[in-house]
This record gives C-alpha cells, sequence and structure tokens, in this order.
C-alpha cells in the first residue's frame, strides 16, 4: 500500500493547535463580551441620567448619578466632571451648579459616544414635557 502514515508527532501538532485556536477564540470572545457589557451598562446608566433629568431631585436620576461613579470609574473626564458637580451640588454653589451638571452630561455622552455637539447647554438643562409637580431640571 502506497498510502502515507500519520506520525505521531503529527497528531499531537493537530491536537496543540486545535486547542491553542479554541482557547485564542475563548479569550477573544470573552474581552470582546465584556467590551459590550461594559459599554452597555454605561450606556444604561447615561440614558437614565438624561431620561430621568425632568427632575433632579427624584429618586431615578439621584441612583443613576449615585452608581456614576462605579459604572464610569475608568473615565477620567466623567469621574472629574462628576466630582465637581458633587462638590457644588452637596455645598450649594448655586452659580455653577448647572454648568457643572451639563459638563457631566457632556463627558458622560462622549465617554458613550454619543454626539452633543449640536445640542446647545440649555437642551440639557430644558427636558421635555416637564412634569409641573417635579422639580424643575435646575439644580438650585
Amino acid at each position: 500500500m502506497g498510502g502515507s502514515t500519520i506520525t505521531t508527532a503529527q497528531i499531537l501538532l493537530t491536537v496543540i493547535t486545535s486547542l491553542l485556536s479554541g482557547i485564542i477564540g475563548v479569550v477573544i470572545s470573552t474581552i470582546y463580551y465584556r467590551k459590550y457589557e461594559r459599554h452597555k451598562m454605561k450606556m444604561d446608566t447615561a440614558r437614565r441620567l438624561l431620561g430621568t433629568r425632568y427632575n433632579i431631585l427624584g429618586e431615578e436620576f439621584t441612583q443613576a448619578l449615585n452608581e456614576a461613579f462605579v459604572i464610569f470609574h475608568d473615565s477620567p473626564k466623567v469621574m472629574k466632571a462628576l466630582s465637581e458637580f458633587h462638590q457644588v451640588a452637596t455645598s450649594k454653589q448655586s452659580g455653577v451648579a448647572n454648568d457643572k451638571l451639563v459638563t457631566l452630561f457632556k463627558s458622560v455622552c462622549d465617554d458613550v459616544r454619543i454626539n452633543h455637539q449640536s445640542f446647545n447647554d440649555s437642551y440639557f438643562l430644558q427636558p421635555f414635557n416637564p412634569d409641573p409637580k417635579t422639580t424643575r431640571p435646575s439644580l438650585l
């Protein structure tokens, strides 16, 4: 018979390359999945922050604001804006509170890749159809 014989080395090489390709596939999938999940959490927090801005003293807005430091911990720009907003909000510095809130909103938008360039600052402070029973978006 003139057939070729498969050596042990060839079998071993086939097994090793198959295992390596599987491991590499799992690693790449895991990296992309984690990146997707991180972006999804950030987008959810951004959605809730901007979506509930009609009542900045409300429970949903406050909860999203309080979790922002955990969700955006890897974004220095958002963390700086959050810290500055926290400082003026807790010390009742009414002159700059709205400016700091807008800066925070824009920083969050930048982090989750939402283009906000076509919107002026009043867009962030004046939501659609504010509920008259809730607090206006102006902080102080």
